[in-house]
């Protein structure tokens, strides 16, 4: 397999990626997967998580809120209504996100409330765990936002 894949991060504000990349890796709603030049078309749906994409044997990473990925001819588009650059989040915000929606998520009765109070702290999980690899990547220097 020869070839780059065009990677976009897209959401409604703004175009967070748009980069030549060599592989892509990510969490769909039914379990992770890999993209790699000359994939087969597809259109998934994606879990709250975290994208990563390698640029030569460099990992990078992003975290995105949901949406849709779609793979076309070596063209890996994403359609997310939010998505950051590990090097874009806030730890210490996403921490406090974390335990305030943790919290939040103890005192919620109603289905409605709680799944939105769990969708809330996935958010930040995922903000987590994107600044969290990108922190290992660099090789433990500490993130500051």
């Amino acid at each position: 397999m020869s070839g780059v894949l065009s990677l976009k991060i897209i959401t409604p504000e703004r175009i967070v990626l748009d980069e030549k990349v060599d592989e892509v890796m990510a969490r769909a709603i039914d379990g992770d997967f890999s993209i790699l030049p000359n994939h087969e078309p597809m259109i998934t749906a994606l879990a709250i998580d975290v994208i990563r994409y390698k640029i030569g044997k460099e990992e990078h990473i992003a975290a995105v809120l949901g949406g849709l990925l779609e793979v076309g001819e070596n063209e890996v588009t994403v359609l997310s209504d939010v998505a950051e650059l590990e090097t874009e989040i806030d730890v210490a915000k996403a921490h406090d996100e974390k335990a305030f929606h943790e919290a939040e998520k103890a005192t919620k009765t109603d289905k409605i409330e709680v799944q939105l109070s769990q969708m809330a702290l996935s958010k930040a999980m995922a903000r987590l765990k994107a600044a969290e690899l990108g922190k290992r990547r660099r090789g433990g220097r500490h993130i500051e936002n």
